[in-house]
């Protein structure tokens, strides 16, 4: 009965399957107009190279080609010193050690470990030196010495400073900010400062002379640095960032005696002396949900303190793109959560995202339906790749502070990666979270900076270059891509350390390779 009852339903299971084989084929037939569309899969796996990178948080960097060059921030010592600052003593002496400042100008070359440094009193010394002809320098090389050394001295805090904002642009690196005591002075736990300096830096020039090239010409000499000191820009724990022609200062706070937090991001454009090598900046707008006069008071806890969006800093700001006004792309930045809100209780994070958008109708607006779900609230690596086939935008915060649970010290530090899917067009975003992008028992991510490669292409936008990755021309030749290196930040040896030191946290030397798989979508009527 059974042999009987499979020679009946064999044929008609087969001819069963033919029909549905063939639906299933004629469903999945992709029309010639539409778009492609993919997923991206991160990895970050650990550079195991034998050699040793300086160990830096809070620091600025810039690159040309495969060559790095690092300062400012803070390092370990014997001990690790140079990491999370404790949050329970007096943030200054006891909190930022001074032996924890980095003295040192870095050039590192992660493929090869190629390493040379130069303190900034030694640099000082011997362009003084220089300026005195000690080495018979002719006598424009000479000028020209005696002038950089003349303004040099008075900005060392541009090299020994811990969490400046900086940008680089071209082949020129800007920095602004940033906290410590003055250089040349004792500390003391009354001298600590936000620094009002600002500074442009010619990168490919520092790089030679930290590499001990010191033959440059006197119109080279004249080109290699700019500095000046702006009171608006006077902040710590904000971004630097750039979209068009005009600069940025997102989010941040002067931390003094006080602490009075910026509560706006700031456009301004950079201006320069080729004969007195002096820096300004001009402020063009402050965009902000607060008047001028609000902004001018402050203070701790006044009106602007108190319910300012913008009452943010130590935060990711990412570059992204919008529609302006005359609905043409554009290159814009968002600042994604951030840290404190003002009276509450526990130190609560922001969880929505401010887009600034200069040339639309509206400077910036709100997404309040963006959540973190306090998960990668603090400053952290970033980077974002358009897909122009989908509008979207997809942007990855690697680590840092912020696993998603309640903590007396705001939240604990996390390997969890925070994944963003942005559509401009639509405006709509979707945030997800990535367990364990660190392979790590210990955790990484915060204050550590994405290092890019050179087989990233950015989107050009009316000829310029944007800082978001293109994800047509980086992918063209091949699937999977190595975009860059994470670098640096706090390693933390528990997740809510509060303090640094053995078995809390402290300074990372670690490098990590950043791998990015582009999968095309299949089809689905």
């Amino acid at each position: 009965m059974k042999i009987t009852v499979s020679k009946i339903l064999i044929p008609a299971l087969l001819i069963f399957l033919t029909v549905s084989c063939k639906k299933k084929e004629t469903n999945n037939e992709v029309p010639t107009d539409y778009p492609a569309t993919y997923t991206y899969d991160v990895a970050i796996e650990p550079v195991t190279a034998d050699y040793l990178a300086p160990a830096l948080q809070s620091f600025v960097h810039g690159r040309i080609d495969d060559n790095w060059v690092l300062f400012a921030g803070r390092t370990n010592g014997e001990d690790p010193i140079g990491g999370l600052h404790n949050l329970n003593a007096d943030y200054s002496l006891k909190s930022f050690p001074p032996k924890s400042f980095n003295k040192a100008i870095y050039t590192f070359n992660p493929i090869t470990g190629t390493e040379s440094v130069l303190t900034y009193d030694d640099m000082l010394q011997t362009i003084t030196d220089m300026g005195n002809g000690t080495q018979n320098e002719p006598e424009d090389v000479q000028a020209a010495c005696t002038k950089v050394a003349a303004i040099l001295k008075n900005y060392g805090n541009i090299f020994q400073c811990s969490n400046p904002q900086a940008l680089q642009s071209g082949d020129y690196l800007y920095v602004t900010g940033g906290y410590g005591s003055p250089v040349g002075v004792v500390p003391t736990k009354g001298n600590y400062q936000t620094f009002d300096a600002i500074a442009r830096i010619n990168i490919p020039l520092l790089i030679r002379i930290t590499n001990a090239d010191w033959s440059l010409t006197a119109a080279e000499w004249m080109k290699l640095f700019r500095f000046g000191t702006n009171s608006t820009l006077q902040v710590t724990g904000g971004e630097l960032k750039k979209a068009g022609d005009q600069f940025y200062l997102a989010g941040g706070h002067k931390f003094d005696s006080l602490q009075v937090y910026s509560n706006a991001v700031f456009k301004f454009e950079f201006n320069d002396d080729t004969t007195t090598l002096a820096l300004t900046a001009n402020i063009l707008d402050t965009i902000s949900d607060m008047t001028s006069a609000e902004l001018k008071t402050k203070t701790a806890g006044d009106i602007a303190d108190r319910t300012s969006v913008f009452r943010r800093r130590d935060l990711p700001v990412v570059s992204s793109l919008y529609l302006d006004k005359n609905n043409e792309l554009a290159p814009n930045f968002a600042l994604m959560s951030g840290v404190f809100k003002y009276g509450e209780k526990t130190l609560a994070a922001w969880n929505d995202a401010i887009y600034i958008t200069p040339d639309a109708v509206n400077s910036y607006y709100v997404d309040k339906k963006h959540n973190q779900y306090d998960t990668n609230v603090y400053s952290c690596p970033d980077f974002a790749i358009y897909d122009a086939s989908s509008n979207e935008i997809h942007t990855f915060l690697p680590g840092g502070i912020g696993n998603g649970k309640a903590d007396d010290f705001l939240s604990g530090f996390t390997n969890t990666m925070g994944y963003n899917k942005y559509n401009i067009k639509s405006l709509e975003s979707n945030y997800d979270t990535i367990s364990n992008a660190f392979p790590s028992k210990y955790f990484y991510g915060a204050e550590a900076e994405f290092m890019p490669s050179s087989n990233i292409k950015y989107l050009i936008i009316n000829g310029e270059e944007t800082d978001v990755i293109d994800s047509e021309s980086t992918f063209n030749a091949s699937n999977t891509v190595q975009i860059g290196y994470i670098y640096g930040g706090i390693e933390a040896y528990e997740d809510s350390p509060s303090t640094f030191g053995k078995g809390k946290s402290g300074a990372s030397n670690k490098i990590w390779k950043v791998t990015v798989t582009r999968t095309p979508l299949e089809y689905e009527k």
